[in-house]
């Protein structure tokens, strides 16, 4: 269903000075007044509808160009544009993209290299930017929203109750998780289908000390790290019991709900989740909880991926379209997401003028997602690799259902992954 919005008081802001440019200017694209463009949106979340509603709002407002849109969420988004992509479709003049399945839209997006300067691309997050450039033409395929990572949400009061601290290594999530498991209550909640299984899944693989291509970029996620990361997984469920037994059908938004309903005492989830969770309209559990590291093993990394937006290659409206985009990257968006949604920002400008006015239990959640960012981990940029992280959504569910035993279920991956990615071409 397509929405249409009125005017909205937009938050204003500033970011600091940026680097020098090396590059040449970039392209000012010259809509009008008056011009219309359709969008493709990410939702998720009971907070993102009103956070495209006050854009959208505002940039209407500012600039006369309208914007028809529709939301959905990351799933269903990623396969509509893969869809429309392949069907040559000029139905949106702009996607939320994501670095997900980002070499499943090179083919499809228009580089953006002509619209940004150098000194705006400096400003980006380096490991944001660096995923969005295709391997082959070099072309900038999106530009970043925000930076997405996460961190570990705790019941503060309920671990107080208990005299606990929050966990900081997988064994220490187990014995604290078990403790406070019982009476209908879980010690941590984990999502286990589609998109959010095999994030859970690179992290666990990460800290393990395994990655998902050797050196000669052919599949190892089925080597011993990969096999301890999914039976770990799988153990939380059915092993220790510390999760609730349907979390195999979670989603993201079902991993939250969990948390924020009070049903269980921990989480990992991203930055959105602190607004959120501080607000009282959508959770129950309202100054009861605090956040602490992502957990580790033999390392401690995790996703440090990013929310995008893309110009459709085959847009008619391509300079108002251009022009939405930039708008929704500008630091006063930027600010307006963190502000009122606790996204982080892309911006390193920003970002920095937002952790130097945090203050308190923010300053310490800001300092824990930086941390993670500075060692995060994206997955390979090779030719099919989308095609494998869609292949291990059901590799995932089926170990996790127990369906399979996760080095069998791994095994089985591996070999699939390697074919697609030699048809695909990424050995040529």
């Amino acid at each position: 269903m397509p929405f249409m919005v009125s005017r909205r008081r937009f938050l204003g802001g500033s970011a600091t000075l940026l680097g020098a440019t090396t590059l040449a200017a970039p392209h000012i694209a010259r809509a009008a007044a008056g011009d219309e463009i359709r969008a493709l949106l990410i939702t998720g979340g009971p907070l993102y509808p009103k956070y495209w509603e006050k854009i959208v709002g505002d940039f209407t407002q500012k600039t006369g160009i309208r914007v028809k849109y529709d939301l959905l969420e990351f799933t269903p988004l990623t396969t509509k544009v893969v869809t429309l992509g392949a069907a040559r479709s000029d139905l949106y003049d702009v996607f939320s993209t994501h670095t997900a399945q980002i070499d499943s839209f090179f083919n499809y997006f228009a580089p953006l290299n002509d619209y940004f300067s150098a000194d705006e691309l400096k400003d980006f997050y380096q490991v944001g930017v660096d995923y969005l450039i295709s391997p082959k033409t070099k072309g900038l395929a999106a530009i970043p929203r925000n930076m997405d990572s996460r961190t570990q949400y705790y019941r503060s009061d309920i671990y107080a109750e208990h005299g606990l601290k929050p966990a900081a290594t997988w064994d220490e999530l187990v014995d604290v998780s078990r403790k406070l498991t019982g009476n209908g209550y879980y010690g941590l909640v984990v999502p286990g289908q589609g998109d959010p299984a095999q994030r859970t899944f690179s992290d666990l693989l990460w800290q393990a000390g395994g990655d998902w291509v050797d050196e000669n970029n052919k599949p190892s996620f089925n080597a011993a790290p990969g096999i301890e990361a999914l039976t770990y997984y799988r153990d939380l469920i059915h092993k220790w019991k510390v999760v609730p037994p349907d979390a195999v059908s979670y989603q993201w938004n079902e991993n939250s709900t969990q948390f924020s309903s009070g049903a269980v005492m921990s989480t990992f989830d991203w930055p959105g989740a602190f607004a959120t969770l501080s607000n009282p309209e959508t959770s129950k559990v309202v100054g009861k909880w605090s956040t602490a590291p992502y957990i580790r093993n033999k390392a401690a990394i995790s996703c440090a991926i990013s929310h995008a937006m893309a110009l459709n290659s085959l847009s008619k409206r391509k300079d108002p379209a251009v022009e939405f985009i930039k708008y929704t990257v500008s630091p006063e968006a930027q600010l307006l997401n963190f502000n009122e949604f606790s996204n982080f920002p892309s911006r390193i400008s920003v970002a920095k003028q937002v952790v130097a006015q945090a203050s308190g239990a923010k300053a310490e959640w800001l300092s824990q997602l930086e941390q993670t960012i500075a060692t995060g981990k994206e997955w390979p940029k090779l030719p099919g690799f989308s095609r494998v992280c869609t292949l291990m959504f059901a590799t995932i569910e089926r170990a996790l259902s127990n369906q399979a035993t996760p080095e069998d279920a791994l095994n089985q991956a591996a070999a699939e992954a390697l074919q697609i990615m030699t048809q695909a071409g990424a050995y040529d």
